[in-house]
């Protein structure tokens, strides 16, 4: 696993790769970037650009390696495999993965994978001379190739053996001329050829004789006397069973061969219209549509006709139906379809990922998301170790996690699931969805981008990628109703719960439009008016809202989904108590749900004086559902909101506690209370946690990273301030706070006045209602 020799950069030249890629993220500046950064030992930064490779070139093996080789810089050689395998995937001939691959497992314990992958980097380049050297050193052998048989000398060929003597004749015919000796021949001495003539021979004259005929002989027979029978009708009688014999296997031989021949052609038959048929099911569940989830089940039906124990038809049917119950409101004939399957694939003995998959979702969509978590997880880990990691089972675990608020692990089971399928537009979607319940809008703008990319017009993808945008303070409407059109013009059409979705997304976007129309220019009111849909008569586009949401709910009665849209509604309009009701309404339909929990605290919590029963929400939905993450930061922060500290603090403990859990929002919370409190050590460990806690959520490191600035600030170490602050704009450029907070820091030096100006002047311009504004502009001298 060496790595070429590099110089180190000046200030100057990274910050013309930084630039660089900025600029195009998804080109290969990437490459040059985090190979800079991973000789500098900045580890966090070189894993944040080798993920934006690996998300720009999903088909390409580079960044999954370089990833790789941040991983083995920090002696991480778990995850550095992990990446490697991905790298695999993609590129299964790259000898520089296998390489490193077969390095990783013979240092981690797996001498037999070790030496196979090495030996198969051998087979791709045998000149090259690290893989070699690799070889020498892990005294793997080369397999020499075999020796060419040797050439015999020819054998004679023995001589023709004498041919049998005809049997006696029953006409007798006349002897040949006796031959004369031949030379050398003892006299009197005859062959047996000739011995056997003399015995047959009869007088001359007998050829002109009749033949003379043989006396008929009488046997009589004798009951159960076998031994009295002469051992001439003896040999008679087994020449007969024999000729029988032979003449029954004349006639069994080809009838059987035929109808070998007949079932093996039906056989191969058979294997390849179930093979077809599941062939076509796969294909379709990959498009992750109603329409596509129903063309599954019927060429798994197909398949069934074939071979009525087919576990893997089975367990493809139970996946779909299970989807089709759980997702597209499917109602109970989809459950009691997904069940019957899935018992009917429990039968056979075969491994099937979408038949463990059903098993979980079937949990998760009847209530037991608990259940199905913990035995999911434990599937999981059980094929890790068997080195059989499946995406699809990754995703699962992911959109489980997701459900029960647990969202650090589900965007790492998401992206696990992602690398070991770059193509995965359910991945992508879930990704998204879980991104945006982060807060990281532009990343899972990103990934359903990406979904869309993959599956043109994924209705999963267009409907969360629309509800997103509606979330924004400043939404682009247009886009917003360009993907919501496409949603309710679509052939074939999506399912019943994605048009009800999408008509609540359309209610939602009537009332955010009508809300801003007041404040627009007429002209300007008359284009976003044709650019949406929307009428700009405040009376007519409170009828089309409301006719949106009579529809949505008309389409799909039981999904609590429109409950928290039309919440979400009324929250734009400033309706605190009824968008609570509207999402307890959601909570009463499926309260398994921690979303659902965490919307109902976000609606709370916006009123005056709404955190204390917040909280009181919080501490009943921890007691339904047992400690979920996300709710358990939520109860701290509605305390906070109370300035309850000590039991705020006791909150974010409590969602740490796990040491095995990732909860940096948690830790980001306690750093911020240890900060005000000047406990300067504590803030420091919980805000360093945090930031590498936050990989891969950029604006997230940079808001951890800046409060650390302030740490170092308030304890008088300006160094080391002034490099966090630094660290906090390289690991997002767009996170306004730290470029004030990056003056304030160094307009205590006189000699740094220009710098002040230029930070506060970038943070003014950013932020032109921000909470430090007055002081920024103070310092930038306006």
């Amino acid at each position: 696993m060496s790595t070429s020799p590099s110089k180190t950069l000046s200030p100057t030249e990274l910050a013309k790769l930084e630039h660089s890629f900025a600029s195009d993220p998804s080109s290969d500046a990437y490459k040059p970037l985090a190979e800079a950064y991973l000789d500098l030992g900045r580890f966090m930064e070189a894993m944040v650009v080798c993920k934006k490779g690996v998300k720009a070139h999903p088909t390409a093996a580079d960044p999954r390696l370089l990833l790789a080789r941040v991983y083995a810089a920090q002696n991480k050689d778990k995850k550095a495999l992990e990446e490697v395998m991905g790298a695999l995937q993609v590129q299964p001939e790259d000898k520089a993965a296998l390489r490193m691959a077969g390095v990783l497992q013979l240092k981690n314990g797996e001498p037999d994978a070790g030496r196979a992958n090495l030996l198969k980097a051998y087979q791709a380049d045998p000149g090259d001379p690290e893989t070699v050297t690799l070889l020498q050193q892990y005294k793997v052998e080369i397999p020499r190739p075999a020796a060419p048989a040797p050439v015999l000398a020819p054998v004679a060929a023995p001589p023709p053996a004498a041919p049998e003597a005809p049997a006696a004749a029953t006409v007798p015919v006349a002897a040949p001329p006796a031959a004369a000796p031949a030379a050398g021949q003892a006299v009197g001495r005859i062959s047996a050829p000739s011995q056997q003539a003399a015995r047959t021979a009869r007088p001359a004259d007998s050829a002109a004789r009749p033949a003379q005929r043989r006396p008929q002989v009488v046997v009589e027979e004798v009951e159960d006397d076998d031994d009295d029978v002469a051992p001439r009708q003896r040999n008679a009688s087994k020449s007969n069973s024999s000729k029988m014999l032979s003449l029954i296997l004349l006639i069994l031989i080809p009838l059987f061969a035929g109808g070998y021949g007949w079932y093996s052609a039906q056989a191969k038959k058979r294997g390849r219209e179930l093979k077809k048929n599941l062939d076509a099911a796969t294909e379709q569940l990959k498009h992750d549509s109603f329409a596509s989830y129903k063309k599954a089940c019927e060429a798994a039906d197909l398949a069934l006709e074939v071979d009525p124990d087919s576990t893997a038809a089975h367990g493809y049917l139970a996946y779909a139906y299970a989807i089709r119950w759980g997702e597209h409101g499917g109602g109970d004939d989809a459950r009691r379809q997904a069940e019957e399957h899935l018992a009917a694939a429990q039968k056979g003995k075969e491994l099937s990922s979408h038949l463990i998959a059903a098993q979980a979702l079937i949990k998760t969509y009847g209530g037991d998301g608990k259940g199905a978590l913990a035995s999911l997880e434990t599937q999981v880990k059980e094929l890790n170790d068997q080195n059989k990691a499946s995406s699809l089972l990754y995703l699962t675990l992911g959109l489980i996690q997701m459900n029960a608020g647990d969202l650090e692990r589900a965007r790492d089971s998401l992206e696990r699931a992602q690398a070991l399928a770059p193509d995965d537009p359910r991945v992508y979607a879930g990704l998204g969805a879980v991104y945006r319940r982060l807060g990281q809008d532009n990343t899972a703008w990103k990934n359903y981008d990406f979904a869309l990319r993959y599956e043109k017009d994924h209705p999963e993808s267009l409907l969360g990628r629309s509800l997103l945008m509606l979330e924004q303070d400043e939404p682009n409407y247009a886009v917003a109703s360009r993907d919501i059109k496409k949603l309710l013009e679509a052939e074939p059409p999506p399912s019943p719960r994605q048009l009800a979705t999408a008509q609540l997304a359309r209610s939602l976007l009537i009332a955010r439009v009508a809300l801003d129309m007041p404040s627009l220019k007429p002209d300007v009111q008359q284009k976003l008016s044709e650019a949406t849909g929307v009428p700009a008569d405040p009376a007519k586009a409170k009828q089309e809202v409301t006719k949106a949401e009579e529809t949505g709910f008309a389409l799909d009665k039981q999904n609590p989904e429109l409950n928290l849209i039309k919440g979400r509604r009324l929250l734009a309009e400033g309706n605190f108590d009824a968008a609570a009701e509207e999402i307890r309404k959601a909570i009463r339909v499926d309260g398994s749900r921690a979303q659902f929990h965490v919307e109902l605290a976000k609606a709370l919590m916006g009123k005056p004086g709404g955190e204390k029963e917040a909280a009181e929400a919080l501490v009943t939905a921890l007691k339904t559902m047992g400690d979920s993450p996300k709710l358990v930061v939520m109860l701290g922060n509605a305390y906070r909101r109370q300035n309850k500290l000590e039991d705020a603090l006791a909150q974010y403990q409590r969602a740490v506690k796990d040491p095995k859990a990732k909860n940096p929002e948690a830790r980001l919370a306690m750093g911020g209370i240890y900060r005000e409190r000047s406990e300067w050590d504590k803030a420091k460990e919980q805000l360093e946690k945090a930031s590498q806690e936050f990989f891969g959520q950029p604006d997230r490191v940079a808001l951890a990273l800046t409060e650390l600035g302030r740490v170092y600030q308030g304890k008088g170490d300006t160094a080391k301030a002034d490099e966090t602050y630094q660290r906090a704009l390289q690991a997002d450029e767009n996170y306004s706070p730290a470029y004030y907070f990056y003056a304030s820091l160094l307009s205590k030096d006189p000699k740094q006045s220009g710098k002040v100006k230029t930070l506060a002047q970038e943070y003014v311009k950013r932020e032109p209602k921000g909470e430090y504004l007055s002081d920024a502009q103070r310092l930038a001298g306006n």
